[in-house]
């Protein structure tokens, strides 16, 4: 692959202009230099993305109205927030003219958070391994769905949750998902989070186009109901992504199984398995560092092409792609 595409100027220019950037943190140049040389060579015809929703499309930091700077809200966290839900400290106040819903049980944020302060820390250790974790996290997933499948949630609450707790975006991503589906590039959002609440943030703001699809944890709503009563297997969590095959999701599998180029973007080392279940013959992996850089730093570079560090934007994203034509 070097012998052939070593020489390609673009590519070149862009490795250069990216070791300029102290935001910009790559290990090889010269293996980033091949692989972004083969994916301008190739086109847009032969490549597509992948990508990570929480804390990689949405940003990782967000600052509130006293300056203060605090972690943005998750996917699962929109459901978790709303305010139909009963907590174990607050009442089912009815949003402001609409009908009131059935009085719901007493869970929701409370045990969400619960939840997230015991097995967050197992997430993020560095002292287990992958295989330590997953039962943790197994745990995690099903006590969070479990939890929300006891507040009787309806179709119809989704879009209110999402306007309800706006979910801050990551800078730039408009233009990057106006790029791909412009340069008819596939773009798959790949997420352990919900999927019916990112549909429906990116719908919301224009942003969901017909060469997107959306992999996340489904909500199941009983057709007599109407209400969630379970989650659609598979279950995803932040370290099994490898393990869903793109096969079992035949109209968005048709876009990409002829295309062998992959740009992979994520925030955490379990992201990096997205591109498993997926055959390509190159995969540049790009990862957003947003936070404990100097003690991450090494860590992300050893395994990602090409590292953003301080909670970017998309503009290097863009650059790529940019000179995919």
């Amino acid at each position: 692959m070097a012998t052939i595409y070593e020489d390609d100027s673009r590519a070149r220019q862009l490795i250069a202009d990216m070791l300029q950037d102290p935001t910009v943190r790559i290990r090889s140049p010269k293996e980033v230099e091949v692989k972004l040389a083969k994916i301008v060579a190739d086109g847009p015809d032969n490549m597509h993305f992948i990508c990570d929703f929480d804390m990689t499309i949405s940003r990782h930091w967000v600052t509130e109205s006293n300056g203060q700077k605090v972690r943005n809200m998750s996917s699962h966290g929109v459901l978790a927030n709303y305010c139909r839900l009963n907590t174990e400290v607050g009442t089912n106040a009815p949003i402001p003219n609409t009908t009131p819903t059935p009085k719901r049980d007493r869970i929701s944020e409370p045990e969400t958070q619960r939840l997230y302060d015991k097995y967050y820390p197992i997430e993020i250790s560095h002292q287990m391994t992958y295989e330590e974790k997953i039962p943790h996290m197994v745990a995690w997933w099903d006590g969070a769905h479990a939890a929300l499948i006891t507040q009787r949630i309806t179709h119809e609450d989704i879009a209110e949750m999402v306007r309800e707790t706006p979910l801050e975006l990551r800078e730039l991503l408009s233009e990057l998902l106006v790029l791909c589906r412009d340069k008819n590039v596939p773009f798959l959002v790949f997420s352990a989070g919900i999927r019916d609440i990112i549909e429906e943030i990116l719908s919301s703001r224009s942003l969901f186009h017909p060469n997107m699809h959306v992999v996340a944890n489904k909500m199941g709503f009983n057709p007599t109901t109407g209400f969630c009563d379970h989650f659609e297997d598979p279950l995803i969590h932040v370290f099994n992504k490898s393990e869903f095959q793109l096969e079992s999701t035949p109209r968005y599998y048709s876009m990409i199984e002829h295309r062998r180029n992959v740009i992979l973007v994520g925030d955490s080392k379990g992201d990096l398995q997205m591109s498993k279940g997926v055959r390509h013959d190159l995969c540049l992996n790009i990862g957003f560092l947003n936070h404990d850089v100097e003690a991450l730093v090494e860590q992300y570079k050893e395994v990602f092409d090409v590292v953003l560090v301080g909670d970017q934007t998309f503009s290097w994203v863009n650059r790529v792609l940019e000179e995919v034509r």
